[in-house]
């Protein structure tokens, strides 16, 4: 048994204290009957202190009391050692869409252990549907050293959406295999109603790019695509806005951009002016002020000087920031209506939509971890708590000890 907190045990001394109670705790007088009391002298008063140990098992209890806090304290563990598996195969999902691959994975998983090359790792099962997560490669690449294997071979692929975070480090017993799936995929992402026609917006992926497509058609033509979505039915836009008097100019400059947008987009945008004190919740609200804003749940425009940021407007989630004083120049030659643009949040599911049919793939100089000479360990030892056990001893030891004082009056 090991201990996380050592020092603790110094507390043991403690011991003494119950012991030096029970060796000077004194004797009960005893009462004598006599008859007469005649022949009786007064005598000195002598206090006795006995030597001998009282309560044997009294004593005993209460020691253990102090020694199990003691041991509870110090954190005991013991340790275990299990043998690594010799060799573990990991399989992104995605890639069991090849046939002839899926078919070397099913006769490999037969003798050699098969894992997803998903979060957790769950085992592979070839007669369960597999389910095709996008995983990120780097940060399952920590989680490696809870598969307690002496070597890994990893077949994935490099695509750009996998790559999130930290470059992580992995040892030399780790075979990463990058297979490329796919090579082109196109599909719709977004369809959307306009006045008496469809906006279908398209999308097509290679490795190299990610590239979208606009289009404009009736809505019988439309009802023979080949996709699941459902047309969107886009409401008018509503924008609020209050601007302090010294800066109309900057709303000025911003219904202008909203109107640009609201021309190109085919969308009707509608700008309303309020005063200080109104409060809307939805929508999108503009506040030219350096006065605090208003409680507000929807995408948010303030006024924010910022001389050292290079942007018109800076975003900061759903919050956006108007960093400079619009001036015909820099509206002009920032192109403030670009910027306005991620205010209208016009596809909220586009990403994950576009997901499904990124391809592009990240180069393998920049894709691969890097390597650590560190060596890996042939047996994983694991330590097992045992605060729980002492814990429990310690609560049945302080009951029969409490039940023994009432017992014996002590």
């Amino acid at each position: 048994m090991f201990f996380a907190n050592p020092m603790y045990l110094w507390a043991l001394l403690g011991l003494a204290v119950p012991v030096a109670i029970h060796l000077w705790s004194k004797d009960e007088g005893r009462t004598i009957k006599v008859g007469s009391i005649a022949n009786l002298r007064e005598s000195e008063n002598a206090q006795t202190r006995t030597l001998q140990l009282n309560e044997w098992l009294l004593l005993l209890l209460r020691l253990l009391v102090i020694a199990l806090l003691v041991v509870i304290l110090a954190e005991p563990f013991v340790k275990t050692t299990t043998k690594n598996q010799d060799l573990v195969y990991l399989v992104e999902p995605e890639l069991l869409k090849i046939d002839t691959f899926k078919t070397s994975i099913d006769s490999l998983a037969e003798s050699k252990t098969v894992k997803l090359f998903l979060e957790d790792f769950p085992e592979y099962n070839a007669a369960d549907s597999v389910k095709t997560v996008a995983a990120n490669y780097w940060q399952l690449a920590q989680d490696f050293e809870m598969l307690k294997a002496d070597s890994l071979v990893v077949f994935s692929q490099s695509l750009v959406r996998g790559f999130k975070g930290k470059r992580p480090e992995i040892t030399e017993n780790v075979n990463w295999v990058t297979i490329d799936s796919i090579q082109t995929v196109e599909g719709i992402v977004a369809l959307t109603q306009l006045q008496d026609s469809v906006e279908v917006l398209e999308v097509k992926s290679t490795k190299e790019q990610l590239r979208f497509k606009k289009s404009v058609r009736e809505a019988a033509a439309v009802q023979n695509l080949e996709t699941d979505l459902e047309i969107e039915f886009l409401d008018t836009l509503q924008v609020y806005a209050f601007a302090e008097d010294s800066l109309q100019t900057n709303l000025k400059f911003l219904k202008t951009g909203f109107e640009a947008l609201s021309t190109y987009l085919k969308r009707p945008i509608t700008v309303t002016e309020i005063t200080q004190n109104e409060t809307q919740q939805e929508g999108i609200l503009i506040w030219i002020s350096l006065s605090d804003t208003p409680e507000f749940t929807g995408t948010l425009l303030k006024y924010q000087p910022d001389a050292f940021d290079s942007d018109l407007i800076a975003q900061n989630g759903t919050h956006f920031s108007l960093t400079l004083n619009l001036t015909r120049k820099n509206v002009v030659e920032q192109h403030l209506a670009e910027q306005l643009l991620p205010l209208l949040n016009l596809y909220p599911e586009l990403e994950k939509a576009v997901q499904k049919y990124d391809r592009r793939v990240l180069a393998d100089a920049f894709a691969t971890p890097l390597r650590t000479a560190k060596d890996q360990e042939l047996n994983h030892a694991s330590s097992i708590p045992l605060t729980h056990w002492f814990w429990l001893a310690l609560l049945i030891a302080l009951i029969v000890e409490r039940l023994l004082s009432r017992i014996r009056k002590q």
